[in-house]
């Protein structure tokens, strides 16, 4: 299953580093009220008991064998998405996570990444389909910059279909 975690981080000046479940919006600039910083962290292939917060209040034993305090300080100070479906390939999760839709109405096949059907400019291919407004499209939407790091796996068949196509900005 992939681990989900979901942190936000106050909008505050240099130097703070705190997490907090909480939005932000108190604290302004200028009259503009401050939006907390969003880090969403996806790992593939978590087993459930693979990280330590999982093994809370278990034996000796298992407390022992997985020790992720980084990772548990993470799901402590943020919001831990634990309810969702996941596939036991990457590519649906991933397509799933940057649509916002479950997997089966975006992409349900791991083909290769550059699989691209002509006759079908819109779905024809491995992703998400052009048609389908993003998580970064709609973060930027908001005013928010956006910044993708690491595996994509949802799409990049054509330049529409790439990070940098879908509304991220390096």
């Amino acid at each position: 299953l992939p681990l989900l975690l979901l942190i936000s981080l106050p909008g505050g000046g240099p130097g703070r580093t705190g997490c907090s479940a909480a939005p932000a919006t108190a604290a302004s600039v200028g009259g503009t009220p401050r939006r907390p910083h969003i880090v969403f962290i996806l790992a593939d292939d978590y087993g459930w008991a693979n990280i330590g917060l999982h093994r809370r209040g278990g034996s000796r034993q298992s407390q022992a064998e997985v020790q992720t305090p980084n990772l548990d300080g993470l799901a402590d100070e943020g919001i831990l998405l634990d309810r969702h479906y996941g596939y036991k390939i990457c590519s649906p999760s991933r397509s799933s996570l940057q649509s916002g839709r479950l997997a089966v109405h975006v992409n349900t096949a791991n083909t290769r990444a550059t699989v691209f059907n002509e006759t079908d400019p819109v779905s024809g291919s491995a992703g998400i389909p052009r048609n389908m407004t993003g998580l970064a499209q709609k973060l930027r939407a908001a005013g928010y910059r956006t910044h993708m790091v690491g595996k994509w796996d949802a799409g990049m068949a054509t330049p529409e279909q790439t990070p940098l196509g879908r509304g991220y900005e390096t």
